[in-house]
């Protein structure tokens, strides 16, 4: 069984990587050498919900033998998750037993090549390689972190490692929302009252947070409930407009998560059936952006039965 002793607590940062390199006694009579390097997509520094969280593992084989066995792993803290394999290239090398890495792991592992000893076409060496892109989920709270990619083939008795990169993690919302309606069936020209809450369980404060509730054409906004639930500040508040069905509120901060619950939203407002509306059960679509980029949006939500004149 391989082991991989070493446990690296830290995130991936991007730079070009210095690849640590350990020969290896394959079982010719040549030596074997493999390099392994570990880098990001998005910097130095990472803010969740503003890009992807994409890593990238190139493995060499420097020579002059041949490399077979051949393992990679990336070895990550406790908040970041493996996703997702993007894509993975090779030349001449051959995945002659093929292991995925597992979704959720903090350490995923990829397996099984035999990478060919160099050549030299034309004068120039060229190199057995195999590179792997993946994505990560990072949940990771705000902080400093580093992390590392490990390779092991079956003529090592240690692993080679990358030498480790520094990641920042930034403080980030995190928007949630849900919707209902009481009661939960009208008659024409019947009113009923929405709820709308909007939740921040991320690290930092939702800026300029808006809310596009999208009503049945059956429906009407007529007014909201004051005063608005929740923790959330008004920066400039821009209200809906009676009569219409696109019920629009603009303008709110919300805190970030604490010890005593997230920063927190709540909407209520009363809307009116029209004269003659069509018989059938209607939804409604909420939408939730704010200043950072986040958003968040639920669709069929709050269905609302509807009775025909």
């Amino acid at each position: 069984m391989r082991a991989l002793a070493s446990h690296l607590t830290g995130i991936l940062a991007v730079s070009v990587l210095a690849p640590l390199a350990l020969l290896l006694t394959s079982c010719s009579t040549e030596a074997a050498q493999l390099s392994v390097t570990l880098s990001s997509s998005f910097g130095t520094s990472y803010t969740p919900g503003t890009t992807d969280a994409d890593f990238e593992i190139t493995v060499q084989n420097l020579g002059p033998g041949n490399a077979s066995g051949v393992v990679i792993h990336a070895v990550m803290p406790a908040g970041f998750q493996y996703a997702a394999t993007n894509f993975i290239n090779s030349g001449s090398a051959a995945r002659t037993t093929p292991e995925d890495a597992q979704v959720g792991g903090a350490n995923p592992q990829w397996g099984v090549w035999s990478l060919s000893s160099p050549t030299s076409p034309n004068g120039t060496a060229a190199y057995a390689f195999v590179t792997i892109n993946f994505a990560v989920n990072v949940v990771a709270r705000p902080n400093t972190y580093s992390l590392a990619a490990e390779v092991i083939d079956d003529s090592l008795t240690d692993k080679v490692q990358s030498r480790p990169i520094q990641v920042a993690v930034n403080e980030a919302p995190r928007l949630g929302i849900t919707a209902s309606v009481g009661p939960t069936s009208v008659h024409p020209q019947g009113q009923v009252t929405y709820r709308v809450t909007v939740t921040n369980k991320g690290t930092g404060i939702a800026p300029t947070v808006d809310v596009l509730i999208t009503l049945p054409p059956v429906l009407q906004y007529q007014t909201t409930i004051m005063p608005f639930g929740g923790n959330s500040s008004v920066e400039s508040l821009i209200a809906p407009v009676k009569g219409s069905y696109v019920v629009f509120y603009g303008g709110f901060e919300l805190p970030p998560q604490t010890t005593l619950g997230p920063g927190t939203l709540t909407i209520e407002f009363i809307a009116q059936c029209i004269p003659n509306p069509g018989k059938g059960v209607f939804p409604v679509q909420v939408s939730v952006t704010d200043a950072s980029r986040d958003h968040v949006a639920i669709v069929n939500a709050a269905p609302l039965n509807v009775f025909s004149s």
